[in-house]
């Protein structure tokens, strides 16, 4: 049973605030606080209206019988801080002085985080914040402005433009992560952006770039803009203005309301219909530009914000991007709901908060060997750390990672762990088995965090007490015996009696598989033949002897002969006999079959464990077992076994 949890969601606008209280995903509460003109003249800063409208916002919660004390986080919309990666953040210091001095701009969503933190201080509950409009996850290419010293800003509508997305995701059975999108939020504001699988790569800054709005200019001619700089007739301050807050319709019709424009249109005025078609044209315009960031392949086209109300509108858009891809309408926003699904992904541990200001780490990565999936293991650690903020080998870096290869000799392991524990590294990885029986025998007295990644089960850590030995943890890459059995041979053949299998005597990882399936086999009455492979050199005689055996199929383990092994090698085996492989490799070089879990999935594992310990966060369970499991089948191998349609026939098949 889900434990359910309250959350408290805070959006400061510029004449009010919104707040709504969530039981786990639904809204138990929602009103608008509004100030009033009076009251908010009284502050000389946006940032002095703190106190005022957090006692509003309390006074209004204990009105409407809202115990403070019950709730088990308190979100804020965040402002405008510095750029950072799309996510969920915790609340410090650092933030609050960044919108306190307006780092990118003073605008009433600074106070979002300030208030938050305040409550959450009292309250001794999470302070977070979703997605502010600094989201900054740019690639390198949108950053180019064309004048050198002058650098393209991200400054978007995150927060509705990240919410809206996953609603449609979640539509399409999808995940937000797998989709291309162009998104556009159509509001005061006008942002649109290319989302490429959850990342918006680029957009048009809110303030100063693309299509004009209700209110702001967008982008204009700069030479004649320069002229009117330079003409002595506005103040630098009446300039900004000229460009957020009296731009778009409020400089052609004196009104921010585009209902009021829209009224217009439809009672004939062709004024009101140029300017406001226009508006439409150069949405479009930012969306086309957008489909070329995503190479021309866009998975939906969505239309959100409270302009999105307005069928003529999306009439106007639809009809000059639906070339591109499907125009889906979502009106209205869903920040509320937005901030309250990001404080529940982490309340829930289905995301890890980040953290604004990131201390520098140092983090210790130790192989056996350049074997390739330790090598790709490596990668998807380092991706999954840069996702988190973390920067290494340039300018600026927050994390310092040192490498050790210990070449398969032993003497090189002792040093490399010898070598981290003296640089007092914050978390030690040991990539695969090999690695991970070293560190339990070198360092399960330490206090250094050890995370064993790829390790085919907790048990070839030998004898070392989880229970005293908390620095120690675990990314696991193998599904049961009986799983692989169910998902593999006995869909094929059920009734199956004689199972070979190659290991190597003395690696204690194949030792425990070896152990593993002749318990399965002696339960199921299966025969099982097994040959011990010491060198590759083997593979012919290991195949002549399984085949005078009659072994109807063969399983190849993940011990560092099999796993190190190439197509040429393995295929005097693979092309005479059926086999069921424990490592995704070993079916790309020529294997039938494995049901896996990807060395991907498992280093991701991992390295989520990292950045929890970074963090002092809480982890629930030492040892992380596989869970999104993959049937795979290698096609050539298939053919000439013959087993193509019948393998073609199993659910959730992939074919390499």
């Amino acid at each position: 049973m889900k434990k359910d949890y309250l959350i408290l969601t805070i959006n400061p606008g510029s004449t009010s605030t919104k707040i709504g209280v969530f039981k786990n995903e639904d809204m138990i509460f929602e009103t608008t606080v509004r100030h009033s003109t009076k009251m908010l003249e009284q502050y000389a800063k946006i940032w002095d209206q703190y106190t005022f409208r957090k006692e509003e916002i309390v006074n209004t919660l204990e009105q409407n019988k809202i115990h403070l004390k019950d709730l088990h986080a308190v979100v804020g919309r965040g402002g405008l801080i510095k750029p950072i990666p799309s996510g969920v953040y915790y609340v410090d210091e650092s933030m609050i002085e960044d919108a306190r001095t307006g780092i990118q701009g003073h605008h009433a969503s600074n106070l979002g985080c300030v208030i938050a933190y305040s409550l959450g201080w009292e309250y001794n509950i999470p302070a977070l914040i979703v997605d502010p409009p600094a989201v900054d996850d740019f690639e390198p290419l949108a950053r180019v402005s064309g004048l050198n010293g002058i650098e393209r800003t991200s400054l978007l509508h995150a927060l509705n433009i990240f919410a809206t997305s996953r609603v449609f995701a979640k539509q399409q059975n999808k995940k937000f992560e797998d989709l291309n999108l162009i998104v556009a939020h159509l509001g005061g504001g006008i942002t649109v952006a290319a989302l490429k699988k959850g990342k918006a790569i680029n957009a048009n800054n809110g303030l100063e770039e693309g299509p004009f709005t209700p209110e702001r200019s967008g982008r204009l001619p700069l030479i004649q803009f320069m002229k009117l700089c330079l003409s002595g007739k506005y103040t630098e301050t009446e300039l900004k203005k000229l460009i957020v807050g009296k731009g778009g319709f409020v400089s052609y019709f004196n009104t921010n309301k585009s209902t009021e424009v829209e009224n217009m249109v439809k009672a004939g005025s062709e004024k009101h219909r140029l300017i406001y078609e226009a508006m439409a044209y150069q949405v479009a315009e930012e969306i086309g530009a957008r489909s070329t960031n995503l190479h021309g392949k866009v998975d939906g086209i969505l239309l959100t914000g409270g302009i999105a109300n307005s069928d003529i509108l999306m009439k106007w858009i639809s009809e000059r991007v639906s070339h591109i891809a499907k125009v889906h309408v979502f009106p209205g926003e869903l920040e509320l709901e937005a901030l309250a699904s990001g404080a529940l992904r982490v309340l829930r541990g289905e995301e890890i908060a980040n953290q604004y200001t990131v201390t520098t780490k140092k983090v210790g990565i130790y192989y056996w060997d350049n074997l390739e999936v330790y090598v790709s293991a490596i990668n998807t650690i380092e991706d999954y750390f840069r996702d988190k903020g973390y920067k290494f080998r340039e300018a600026g870096s927050n994390l310092e990672i040192l490498y050790m290869n210990s070449k398969s000799n032993e003497e090189r392991a002792r040093e490399a762990l010898k070598k981290f524990s003296e640089e007092h590294v914050d978390v030690i990885y040991a990539i695969g088995s090999p690695s991970s029986v070293r560190a339990a025998q070198y360092l399960k007295d330490r206090d250094i965090p050890v995370i064993c990644t790829g390790i085919y089960s907790s048990r070839i850590l030998g004898e070392i007490e989880w229970e005293e030995n908390k620095n120690f943890y675990a990314s696991c890459y193998a599904p049961s015996i009986d799983e692989i059995m169910k998902n593999t041979i006995l869909k094929i053949n059920p009734d199956v009696k004689k199972i070979g299998l190659l290991y190597k005597i003395g690696e204690l990882q194949s030792n425990i598989q070896h152990d593993d399936i002749s318990k399965y086999c002696e339960a199921k009455s299966i025969q099982l033949v097994s040959y011990d492979i010491q060198e590759k050199e083997d593979f012919n005689k290991a195949a002549k002897y399984l085949v005078e055996q009659g072994v109807e199929w063969l399983f190849l383990g993940a011990d560092t002969i099999i796993a190190s092994s190439n197509e040429k090698q393995l295929q005097v085996l693979t092309q005479k006999i059926p086999t069921v492989c424990i490592l995704e490799n070993t079916v790309k070089y020529s294997g039938l079959i494995a049901y896996y879990v990807s060395w991907e999935e498992i280093a991701k594992d991992a390295a989520e464990l990292g950045v929890k310990l970074f963090n002092n966060m809480q982890i629930e369970n030492q040892i992380v077992n596989p869970s999104k499991k993959r049937l795979i089948v290698n096609l050539k191998t298939a053919e000439k076994l013959k087993l193509k349609e019948t393998l073609s026939k199993l659910p959730d098949v992939k074919f390499l």
